[in-house]
């Protein structure tokens, strides 16, 4: 066995044996979902295969499972393109990664374009052993970035909540949720990932890719006989993610896909060189042709509280209202003792406790801006739906609230609406209220830019306002249109796909 093989061996099972060692003397290092103890595992399974002398078998190991991770990663951060750079606009913020990181916030769906569908090709590319030394790397790197990104936030994270309990304030924007599986998680489980369990899910990739890249010169373009177990093997684990954990077999059929290419593609027994480059040019296609699909449509799978088939007024029901265990809030007070001078932080659940108020000596001196959480329970997968009118009235429950069908239209921000919809968009909705349906627009922009485009654009309906991240959130299209009936979504259409009113009354009215 070679030196480089023995060494990241060892290296493995210490990790591996380090991981086990601070998961039982720190317990509230593991975390809910035990990311921590499968990336625990992702060290340790690797590392006795190499130590066993049987390097092939790690390497395949960690090819199947990185590859099919990514290849899933990549395709929901795909779906929804538009979700994974508002993501990334978060961390783009000046005051979240730095000064340095802000110059890519205008760039941030292009970003996400592109690196979901690097993602999704470079999953692929591991599966069926092509340009490994370039793909392994980029791996490498991709997974390094991203631990480092996971860790700050969580790092972030802990610094805030340490600084709020110790009743001092904290600049810094911290983001809560990393994105990891973004909305899928949160559609399938309740909820996504931490940001520490988002970094231990990049350890566990890291220590998988560690193992390609050493090995990366013994992996040429899969031979049939090494198809016969990864293929399948990388079905099970797409099966897995997509179907069982996400609810969503598309993951499935787009690797079915992708084999038969793979298979065409080596049934003309090109030289290596070609095979990879012919590989490569046509998964690429494939992949930014769906990301073209979702982004110029809507995703194709909708895991957020405000899809098809939902009803938003069940989404806003609270803890009590359903029979569950609500989340427990608390803000947090630093008190000083006006007779000793001492302090103290402690939040309000315990200072109504404890009764430190009936000590007239304690003074509270300082109360969080924002409560923090003592307890996890159930919470609203919707917590407001609020639309002003113009005449600054909420309406938001006066619109779930309408037992007729109505026309609801996002155009978050109106400087970058498409105008080339706003014809048919305007024929529906003269057709809609001369039917009796409510016909309206929700828009974050000020009153006049939204006046300016109904008048250049002859748009009759009328415009109240809303939150843009809580509009961005309802539809990923710019314009997008709902259709509603006491609060729940029947159907939903992007500006490319604006109908006819007698389509829509044909399949949905009834």
């Amino acid at each position: 066995m070679s030196t480089s093989n023995r060494v990241l061996g060892l290296f493995l099972l210490a990790a591996g044996l380090f991981l086990i060692v601070l998961g039982i003397a720190n317990p509230e290092a593991v975390d809910e979902f035990n990311v921590y103890w499968i990336a625990t595992v992702l060290a340790i399974v690797p590392g006795l295969l190499i130590t066993a002398k049987k390097p092939e078998a790690a390497t395949y190991f960690s090819r199947i499972v990185v590859g099919s991770i990514f290849i899933v990663s990549g395709l929901i951060k795909a779906n929804d393109t538009v979700g994974f750079g508002i993501k990334l606009e978060e961390y783009f913020d000046e005051n979240a990664l730095g000064a340095f990181w802000a110059i890519f916030h205008d760039y941030a769906l292009a970003i996400a374009i592109f690196v979901s569908g690097i993602e999704v090709l470079l999953g692929l590319a591991m599966l069926f052993g092509a340009a490994a030394r370039l793909v392994s790397f980029t791996l490498l790197g991709m997974t390094l970035f991203f631990g480092w990104l996971t860790y700050f936030t969580a790092e972030c994270n802990d610094a805030q909540m340490a600084a709020i309990t110790a009743g001092e304030a904290f600049e810094r924007v911290c983001v809560t949720d990393c994105g990891c599986f973004g909305d899928a998680l949160r559609g399938s489980v309740g909820r996504s990932l931490t940001p520490w369990e988002s970094f231990y899910k990049d350890l566990g990739l890291f220590f998988l890719t560690l193992v390609v890249v050493v090995r990366n010169a013994s992996i040429k373009v899969n031979t049939n006989k090494e198809d016969l177990f990864i293929v399948p093997a990388s079905l099970v684990i797409l099966l897995l993610f997509g179907g069982w954990l996400f609810g969503w077999m598309f993951p499935t059929y787009f690797f079915i896909l992708s084999v038969a290419v793979y298979y065409l593609l080596k049934m003309l027994k090109l030289r290596a060189i070609k095979m990879e480059f012919y590989l490569g040019m046509s998964l690429g296609l494939i992949t930014y042709a769906f990301i073209s699909y979702t982004y110029n449509h809507l995703p194709i799978k909708d895991y957020r509280p405000y899809a098809e088939g939902k009803n938003i007024k069940d989404q806003m029901k609270s803890a009590s209202e359903l029979g569950l265990i609500p989340t427990k809030y608390a803000n947090v007070y630093k008190l000083e003792n006006s007779e000793t001078g001492e302090t103290i932080s402690m939040n309000s659940d315990e200072y109504l406790k404890q009764e430190i108020w009936k000590d007239k000596s304690w003074k509270i001196v300082y109360t969080s801006p924002d409560p923090i959480v003592i307890e996890r329970g159930y919470e609203p997968p919707i917590a407001t739906f609020n639309v002003m009118d113009s005449d600054d009235f909420d309406i938001g429950e006066e619109l779930l609230n309408d037992a007729n069908y109505s026309f609801m239209v996002i155009m978050y921000d109106v400087s970058k609406v498409q105008t080339s919809n706003l014809g048919d968009l305007n024929a529906l909705a003269q057709a809609a209220e001369t039917a009796g349906h409510d016909f309206y627009a929700m828009t974050s922009s000020p009153y006049e830019e939204y006046d300016k485009l109904r008048h250049e654009n002859s748009l009759a309906f009328p415009f109240y306002l809303g939150d843009e991240i809580f509009l961005k959130t309802i539809i990923r299209a710019n314009p997008g249109i709902l259709l509603l009936k006491n609060g729940e979504i029947i159907k939903k259409w992007h500006g490319n796909d604006t109908p006819s009113f007698e389509e829509v009354k044909s399949e949905y009215l009834q």
